[in-house]
């Protein structure tokens, strides 16, 4: 790996965080499944696993051998390998959710999850509740994470067969319109046709009008509304309620309930749905996601009768950001978020809601520890965004400080060496080098310390020095002053 950068030139700290992440920690974790369960004698292999990287933390953000590992891992973008793991074996649970009945792992699980296979005789439906105690087995785990799922799923639908789907037959009569891009003019240019082929709708008899919105609160419960437009008014207003899914899975309820509604008309041939979840109609289009399976076979059904019906049957999809302000889709907004919950029986997670849910306790278990570690360095600076929230770890986009430090090689190194407090100044050198000098070459201070140089120190620039916690201050102080906690600082 060290042939490939170093602290000035080379791979790029995002290239080579992306570069362990995909090949190396693929090779390393090849079969952990088989030695990471529940009982497991894990600790010997976890321990060379934080070892590769703590080293691989080190190649990523050039930072000393002698920084602490929490501190220089969260600044590289990787989450501890314990909750890595924890988190990777999470979503091998779930796959057996949506493997086919013929496997042969269905014939060691409960009675309930065999999938009318015969059970084996060492099966865990035949296992008394003595034995299942003292079992320690990958499928003892897989078994109680089935048990949490309320989503079924059929590999093999016709829906989802090559040559069968709707993007296959229907391609050229279900059209997306969306804005070209992000910008004032797109939007305003895309808002004016969204009117005009509104109004259009209204005037034509046989054409209707969908306008939907989905809604998840913060534990998971998702309200969907859809109003149906016909002849310049509303002919009627749907809502649906469900608990434990995502917000895409709410997304598709509330088109799912607008179509079965406007199906019901058989004078119409053109159908307008607006939402601001374009990317929802495009999978039930698609037919290839098989985690939302549940949602997409019946729409998709729906979708396929009333295109096969009639040759001029056509389903146009139009994209109303929330940006966009389009009256008529804030009402559905406003009252989707507005509208309160009735109290349900407790439910079992859909398949991506489980695998949100146990991502966002990960991540949460982790900035939680983070917090409170003294770990990470008692040296390590917290700093604000840009929105002066205080900047926590995450392993997504690269991390939290990578993202915004990832620009270089040497504005990465300098900056995880003064974020940690191991970079070489005085104060560095008064902790592991204590025969060094460590006064500041300016003179002016008898220790030379982060504080002084971004705040002081008259060998650097002083219109750069940072005016608050901002990260984005610092690293405007690293950039303007090539030489800060670099050795060549004299």
């Amino acid at each position: 790996m060290k042939m490939l950068d170093n602290s000035s030139r080379g791979l790029l700290p995002t290239q080579k965080c992306l570069l362990y992440r995909t090949c190396i920690m693929s090779i390393a974790l090849y079969g952990f499944q088989l030695w990471f369960f529940k009982g497991a004698l894990m600790i010997k292999n976890i321990t060379e696993l934080k070892k590769i990287q703590r080293r691989a933390a080190l190649w990523i953000t050039g930072a000393f051998h002698t920084s602490p590992s929490e501190g220089v891992e969260a600044i590289a973008g990787l989450i501890p390998i314990n909750l890595h793991l924890k988190k990777l074996n999470g979503h091998y649970h779930l796959r057996y959710v949506t493997i086919h009945s013929s496997y042969a792992i269905n014939t060691l699980l409960d009675k309930h999850q065999s999938r009318n296979q015969n059970q084996h005789k060492f099966a865990l439906a035949n296992l008394t509740n003595k034995q299942k105690l003292k079992l320690k087995s990958p499928i003892k785990d897989i078994s109680k994470r089935l048990n949490e799922i309320k989503d079924e799923f059929d590999p093999y639908h016709i829906i989802f067969h090559p040559g069968l789907r709707l993007v296959d037959h229907f391609s050229s009569r279900i059209v997306f319109h969306s804005p070209d891009s992000s910008s004032d003019k797109a939007l305003f240019d895309h808002s004016s046709k969204l009117n005009l082929a509104f109004e259009k709708t209204q005037k034509s008899s046989s054409d209707i009008a969908i306008i939907s919105d989905g809604s998840v609160k913060a534990v998971g419960s998702a309200t969907a509304v859809a109003h149906i437009w016909k002849d310049n008014k509303v002919i009627a207003k749907l809502k649906a309620y469900t608990n434990n899914v995502t917000s895409m899975e709410a997304e598709l309820m509330a088109i799912q309930i607008g179509l079965t509604s406007a199906f019901k008309n058989t004078e119409a041939h053109q159908i307008l749905i607006i939402t601001d979840a374009l990317e929802a109609g495009k999978k039930i289009i698609s037919s290839g996601n098989q985690h939302l399976q549940k949602s997409i076979i019946p729409i998709a059904e729906k979708i396929q009768s009333f295109l096969s019906k009639d040759s001029h049957n056509s389903i146009h999809f139009w994209h109303c950001p929330n940006k966009l302000e389009w009256p008529r889709h804030s009402l559905v907004d406003t009252e989707t978020k507005a509208s309160h919950i009735p109290p349900s029986f407790p439910e079992k997670n859909s398949f991506l809601f489980s695998k949100k849910k146990e991502c966002d306790l990960i991540l949460e278990s982790w900035q939680q520890s983070f917090k409170d570690s003294k770990k990470k360095g008692q040296l390590f600076l917290e700093f604000e965004d840009d929105n002066e929230k205080v900047i926590k770890p995450m392993y997504t986009k690269g991390g939290s400080w990578l993202l915004h430090i990832g620009i270089s090689n040497s504005v990465c190194v300098r900056f995880t060496r003064m974020m940690l407090g191991h970079a070489p100044i005085g104060e560095y050198q008064q902790r592991f080098f204590p025969n060094s000098p460590i006064h500041c070459p300016c003179g002016e201070a008898d220790v030379e310390m982060r504080e002084h140089i971004f705040m002081q120190c008259k060998r650097y620039d002083t219109s750069l020095h940072p005016r608050d916690i901002c990260i984005s201050s610092f690293i405007e102080f690293i950039i303007g002053n090539p030489t800060s906690f670099c050795f060549d600082n004299s």
